[in-house]
């Protein structure tokens, strides 16, 4: 399998208030929580950046294998407002990945970025070819229909490391746009919706309790 699995079937309707997606066959709760970089930084060092690195090194990707949560260290407005410098950087890092690994959903700590973004392929329009960065997303109420989702690490067999979620179809989402430092809202359907719902899922939940 290439890429991120996204497969399952559809159910029924329901108002969306919020939270992540309900995971089958293990309760998040019960995962260990771990640093997303063992020196509290705010990006890793990737020695694939390195002057005087090969032109060809291979980006530091380190996909989640839905077996541990992040901790909400740095899951607060403040740091999530100040990091001007960082968007830039971290898309290019997660297009690296997503290139190496054909995938179009990359989430930050996957990229060593330790405040919580999800990075989407843009496949069409002005700024195709890119990754479009959702930073800190809130979900807001839209009535969808919820799915059971499948998913692969883009790093796994895709077979014995599958974990199967519940997740909306499209969902109404609110976020901080780190290139024009505002709040952005946006509706996102199909993989793009369930990329922002996994990202929920990776974090612990005391992350979204204090950004939501």
């Amino acid at each position: 399998m290439t890429g991120r699995g996204f497969g399952g079937s559809m159910t029924g309707l329901f108002a969306l208030l919020g939270g992540s997606g309900l995971w089958f066959g293990g309760h998040d709760g019960d995962l260990p929580v771990v640093k997303i970089n063992d020196d509290d930084s705010l990006m890793a060092h990737w020695p694939s950046e390195d002057y005087g690195a090969p032109y060809d090194a291979e980006p530091e990707c380190r996909f989640w294998n839905m077996s541990v949560q992040y901790r909400a260290d740095l899951c607060n407005h403040f740091t999530i407002g100040r990091s001007a410098s960082t968007p830039a950087k971290a898309r290019e890092r997660a297009l690296a990945c997503a290139g190496m690994h054909g995938t179009e959903c990359v989430l930050s700590p996957e990229i060593g970025l330790a405040i919580p973004a999800a990075f989407l392929y843009v496949s069409t329009g002005e700024a195709i070819g890119t990754m479009r960065m959702v930073l800190g997303p809130r979900l807001l109420p839209v009535e969808t229909a919820q799915q059971h989702v499948r998913v692969a690490p883009p790093s796994g067999d895709g077979v014995t490391d599958t974990r199967t979620f519940l997740f909306n179809t499209t969902i109404r989402v609110e976020f901080f746009d780190g290139a024009t430092r505002s709040m952005a809202t946006t509706q996102l359907e199909g993989e793009a919706a369930f990329c922002v719902q996994l990202l929920r899922v990776a974090f612990e939940a005391r992350c979204w309790q204090q950004l939501d």
